[in-house]
């Protein structure tokens, strides 16, 4: 559209509002950065060149930049949460073959400790047949049988209270580090989202 300026009256022509100096655009900076790409291929035709200043072609490639930069650390968290899943696996597995070993030493313990109780019995049982035979060391020999058993519980029951002790602190230091492990896992996400946001405003 054109307009015949020489029809207009003086204050007309020089009415800044109706023609101003500077006309302002907002355009997005792809849009730019394809505009910038088509004139300096000789992609576009235009009446005249257009005008690009070497400020704008620095924005733009700070821009650029600034993008890259968010990529590569939105990249170098993403690695950081695997490694840590990967941690948070291996540390699972660990405790579980931890537990299977205590549950089988409880066992062998057990197992152990029945065995005794049967070969104890069957000494019982002999020394009873024997009675009228060792009247003279049936004391001594039950005596000894009692002292042994109540030696081998108390080792037995020492064992266990140890045990159950090891297992509290193994439980309490897991804890602590699953805690950890969780409050980076937070943090990382967080940072991923504040980055997201930026790049999101950005475009």
């Amino acid at each position: 559209m054109e307009i015949e300026l020489f029809y207009m009256l003086p204050w007309q022509r020089n009415n800044k509002k109706w023609f101003p100096d500077w006309i302002y655009y907002d355009i997005p900076i792809t849009e730019i950065r394809k505009l910038i790409n088509a004139i300096d291929k000789e992609q576009t035709v235009f009446n005249y060149p257009p005008f690009i200043s070497e400020e704008l072609r620095k924005l733009v490639v700070l821009s650029d930049d600034d993008n890259n930069k968010l990529e590569k650390k939105i990249d170098q968290l993403t690695k950081q949460n695997v490694e840590l899943k990967e941690e948070l696996i291996k540390q699972n597995v660990e405790l579980k073959q931890q537990m299977e070993r205590i549950i089988k030493y409880i066992g062998v313990e057990q197992d152990n400790k029945e065995e005794k109780d049967n070969e104890k019995v069957q000494d019982n049982e002999k020394i009873q047949d024997n009675k009228e035979e060792q009247d003279n060391n049936k004391e001594q020999d039950n005596k000894e049988v009692q002292d042994n058993k109540e030696e081998q519980d108390n080792k037995l029951e020492i064992q266990k209270e140890q045990m159950k002790e090891e297992l509290s602190k193994q439980n309490i230091g897991l804890k602590q580090q699953m805690d950890n492990l969780n409050q980076r896992m937070d943090k990382l996400n967080q940072q991923i989202e504040n980055i997201m946001e930026l790049l999101l405003k950005r475009n």
